[in-house]
């Protein structure tokens, strides 16, 4: 009998970020760190981090979870949701978990943080359309940000319907279509914020928190006397310098489309899923990096911070090929997939000695990441 001879292991190097997949903040310890992909004739797939803590990953169907492992309530409402979704993407995913926490699934604490952050995001989203409205009107009449915020409420509806009047005609679309396009446009920028109102918007918030997290490593490492943890720090900060250099560009080319709000309504009329791609870009880059820095956060003394680095390096985001075409230049991708090292995490963990202990950690951090 011939020997079987076996493909050898190759590296996980997807080709666009929806093949690698959205973070999806499970709960279950072996679930913990999966991303959902689309996979063949519409089906959901889950890809996962080696549970062993070596190289590679597993790919499992969504729907065939349950055997796999015992996942928590709130696991499985979030998947059978995510199975549901249209569309996979940051922005769904994040609502969903956002919808399955505020029912109470992942706990009190969470609960309570998911419709607070709920809450929060309605205030944002009439914010951002109110600016929308107003940078309008600025533009349209030629008058300046002081004069609109001096204006009277009265005053500022007969100057908005004078701006839309004004503006529609030059767009082609009626006067009701720009109303209701600057609502639609509010949704997809809010999260980056539109014209001054940018320091707290969520991709914002995200890059200042990974930049202060990325500096917490590199000077914790440093102190910590071991050539092994440097490396391994040193990779962790490497991607994460990418990553925000990446996002940054993103996110301030998304950023001026708010800068002409006429011209960004001409273009949401001719072609409104490139304003959604390039709104998304930052936020597909930054996708996985709260759930690091929230571990990073949650490790207060040194043995939690060899424990939650070892984690970390398992979770780091793979950057696709994509990210090539979204700058126009070439990323080193073989210099930041070589030190995906191999790190043994503890071994109990797998027979459920600690698995209480994750699990209530997971949710924690399901309520300080909502």
């Amino acid at each position: 009998m011939s020997e079987l001879r076996l493909p050898p292991i190759q590296p996980y190097s997807p080709t666009t970020f929806l093949e690698r997949g959205v973070a999806v903040p499970l709960t279950t310890p072996l679930l913990f760190g999966s991303r959902a992909r689309p996979a063949l004739r519409g089906n959901v797939e889950l890809v996962l981090p080696n549970p062993a803590g070596g190289r590679g990953v597993y790919v499992l169907a969504a729907e065939s979870v349950r055997e796999f492992c015992r996942p928590t309530v709130h696991d499985r409402q979030l998947i059978l949701r995510i199975i549901a979704l249209p569309a996979i993407t940051p922005v769904a995913i994040r609502r969903l978990a956002l919808e399955v926490a505020a029912e109470g699934m992942a706990g009190e604490e969470a609960m309570d943080a998911a419709l607070a952050r709920m809450a929060a995001s309605k205030n944002e989203l009439l914010v951002a359309n109110y600016t929308l409205l107003m940078a309008l009107i600025a533009q349209a009449d030629g008058s300046g940000a002081d004069t609109i915020l001096e204006a009277s409420t009265q005053d500022l509806k007969h100057r908005a319907q004078k701006a839309v009047a004004r503006i529609a005609p030059r767009i082609g679309k009626p006067a009701a279509w720009v109303a209701n396009s600057l609502e639609a446009l509010a949704e997809i920028l809010h999260h980056i914020g539109v014209n001054a109102r940018v320091s707290g918007a969520r991709v914002r918030r995200l890059i200042g928190s990974l930049s202060e997290v990325r500096t917490e490593i590199a000077v914790w490492s440093r102190g910590a006397g071991d050539d092994e943890l440097a490396s391994c720090a040193e990779m962790v900060c490497d991607v994460a310098d990418v990553t925000m250099s990446l996002a940054t560009t993103t996110f301030d080319a998304a950023h001026a489309l708010t800068a002409d709000p006429a011209g960004l309504l001409r273009t949401w009329a001719t072609d409104p899923d490139m304003v959604t791609r390039l709104v998304g870009r930052p936020e597909w880059l930054l996708d996985g990096w709260d759930q690091i820095c929230l571990l990073w956060r949650e490790a207060t003394n040194s043995t939690a911070r060899r424990a939650a680095l070892a984690e970390i390096t398992q979770l780091l985001p793979v950057l696709p090929r994509e990210a090539n075409d979204w700058i126009g230049s070439s990323l080193d991708s073989e210099k930041l997939a070589r030190l995906r090292r191999v790190i043994p995490l503890n071994e109990n963990w797998r027979t459920g000695a600690i698995a209480f202990e994750l699990l209530a950690r997971n949710e924690r951090l399901r309520a300080l990441g909502v």
